[in-house]
């Protein structure tokens, strides 16, 4: 009789790629020539996974949300992760952004997933555990038939698998 074999379908940052990336842009911004001259301020809060960009309004801040992103790419840290929040002008014509990094999979889209994984058809078994979802199966040409399932749709999200198992 088969053994029971499982992978785990997450979404997590590479989080020592994210804090290269937030230190190229401070590098950047500190050198870049059309930012000399300005007040510009990258904080992240690491205990809740926020960068906040302070800096003049309008093009410097656009400017600014640009560097971020190129370096989170170059970084291979997917666009998809970043939550860039509304621009806010705060005086002095100033604007600050917060840029939220998301990680896990939220209780909706993990139901969303388990229903599309169970319509394949296939005799594996989806399982919610808190931000990841555990998909376990006899056989893993079906497990592998799941993941290439998974990584040929788009829920929004970046999906990686780990934990891959045979017990």
């Amino acid at each position: 009789m088969p053994k029971e074999s499982s992978f785990d379908v997450v979404s997590e940052p590479d989080w020592s790629e994210v804090l290269n990336a937030i230190d190229q842009t401070r590098r950047e911004a500190n050198t870049r020539y059309d930012f000399r001259g300005q007040d510009i301020e990258i904080d992240y809060d690491a205990a809740n996974h926020v960068i906040t960009l302070d800096a003049p309004e309008g093009m410097v801040m656009d400017s600014l949300k640009t560097v971020l992103g190129e370096k989170m790419a170059r970084r291979s840290v997917s666009l998809k992760f970043l939550d860039f929040g509304p621009v806010e002008s705060h005086g002095m014509s100033r604007a600050r952004v917060s840029v939220t990094i998301k990680s896990g999979i939220e209780t909706d889209l993990a139901k969303k997933i388990q229903k599309a994984i169970r319509g394949l058809g296939l005799k594996v078994e989806p399982q919610i555990q808190g931000a990841s979802l555990r998909v376990s199966g006899k056989s893993r040409d079906d497990l592998q038939a799941v993941i290439q399932f998974l990584k040929g749709q788009d829920f929004g999200i970046e999906l990686a698998f780990t934990n891959f198992r045979t017990a």
